[in-house]
């Protein structure tokens, strides 16, 4: 676990991980949570997620930029809840 990052987003990371369309895998838990610490903290300053911000985000995370349309529904998904 990378310590940089808020134990909230490991959180987030492992609810994704039981409703991800592809599985993922334990080597990915690091990386998820970095997208997804990225992701929440532009949505909550108000700042405008484009495809290329999410595409940027995936590469610096490190995450398959195939998980990008997953994890945005997951969110939809988790928002509304």
């Amino acid at each position: 676990m990378n310590t940089d990052i808020p134990l909230k987003y490991y959180d987030i990371a492992d609810e994704y991980s039981t409703e991800a369309a592809k599985p993922v895998q334990d080597s990915e838990r690091d990386a998820l949570a970095l997208y997804f610490q990225l992701l929440v903290t532009r949505l909550m300053n108000n700042e405008e997620i484009s495809e290329e911000a999410q595409q940027e985000m995936a590469v610096e995370a490190g995450i398959d930029a195939q998980r990008i349309d997953d994890i945005a529904e997951f969110l939809n998904r988790w928002g509304n809840e």
